[in-house]
């Protein structure tokens, strides 16, 4: 969760306490009362948005690392059929050029080709045996294209549900803060003569600014030096009449 909401759900904690701590102050009936519950409501589903985006940002991040390693170990796969293929072509021309590899890196591309390759080497696959590749090769591309493109989902998933989430802590924030402005008003009317629980309550609803770091000053360019013009050479004094 970013900075800024991280201190304006904070605050909205705070201010929920502060309407349990002070219950009677506010008449069940009372608009105080109805408020302060409406917004304990949002706070609950706050929380809930605030544990899913968390579980969201950490699953996107393992997706993440799963989804590459997925990938290299196909591409791997891939590169070795690709290069025993030029093998195999030397007495079946026919193989020549039907197993490249997509100059791309996208996902799409890279799963069109790991398909296309599981097609077109089945009925090849005791020539490709033949030169070396293990008895399992088709069976193991097969298995590497399908944790790749369960990675691939897991990992859409999880982004889906973090920026879900952090999608319904904006709204739910802002709902809140909606709500804190028609409390400030009643709060501050309904304790305005203690001016301990009005510092209370002042303090509970304060958010919290994020600090600035003050950016260093430039220097200023020294002045250039000033050169004092040389002195006039002094005039030969005139030679004595004779």
């Amino acid at each position: 969760m970013e900075t800024t909401n991280v201190r304006r759900y904070t605050t909205l904690v705070r201010v929920k306490e502060f309407g349990a701590t002070h219950a009677d102050l506010f008449p069940a009936d009372s608009l105080g009362a109805s408020t302060f519950a409406e917004l304990g409501v949002l706070v609950g589903r706050l929380t809930t948005y605030v544990a899913s985006e968390a579980a969201g940002r950490s699953d996107a991040r393992i997706g993440a690392l799963t989804k590459a390693a997925a990938r290299s170990a196909l591409r791997t796969t891939l590169r070795a059929i690709a290069k025993t293929s030029r093998g195999v072509a030397v007495d079946s021309p026919d193989v020549a050029g039907k197993f490249t590899l997509p100059d791309t890196k996208d996902d799409h591309a890279l799963l069109t080709t790991a398909q296309r390759f599981v097609t077109d080497v089945t009925p090849l696959s005791s020539a490709f045996v033949s030169h070396g590749l293990p008895g399992t090769f088709v069976a193991d591309l097969q298995a590497k294209l399908d944790a790749f493109d369960r990675a691939a989902n897991t990992r859409a998933s999880a982004r889906e549900a973090h920026i879900g989430a952090r999608a319904g802590i904006d709204a739910t924030i802002e709902s809140a803060f909606t709500l804190l402005q028609r409390l400030d008003a009643i709060v501050e009317n309904r304790i305005g003569g203690d001016p301990d629980l009005l510092a209370a309550w002042r303090s509970a609803r304060h958010v919290e600014q994020t600090m600035r770091t003050p950016k260093p000053a430039t220097p200023r360019p020294a002045a250039p030096a000033v050169t004092a013009p040389p002195a006039p050479a002094p005039h030969p004094a005139p030679a004595p009449a004779a």
